[in-house]
């Protein structure tokens, strides 16, 4: 449950769907099994990293992603 003195972020911001919600709602969903469905596929993408572009399976860009949503939740968590 949440009240209205909890800390809030602004979720799609300038977008039709922009809404205020409490920080201590942020949830990351699950995209384990998404990944190793891609990387099963051994499908490839090119992604920008560390200021160059590489050759990554798909599912482990996925889960780049997913690690980098839950790193910035934590951090925004506690600098809240």
């Amino acid at each position: 449950m949440y009240t209205k003195e909890d800390p809030t972020f602004t979720r799609a911001k300038g977008g039709t769907a922009e809404r205020e919600e409490p920080i201590n709602g942020i949830e990351v969903p699950d995209l384990w099994h998404i990944a190793m469905a891609l990387n099963a596929g051994s499908q490839r993408v090119e992604a920008f990293k560390n200021g160059e572009f590489v050759s990554m399976l798909a599912g482990d860009y996925v889960l780049e992603c997913w690690h980098l949503a839950h790193d910035m939740k934590r951090h925004i968590q506690t600098n809240s």
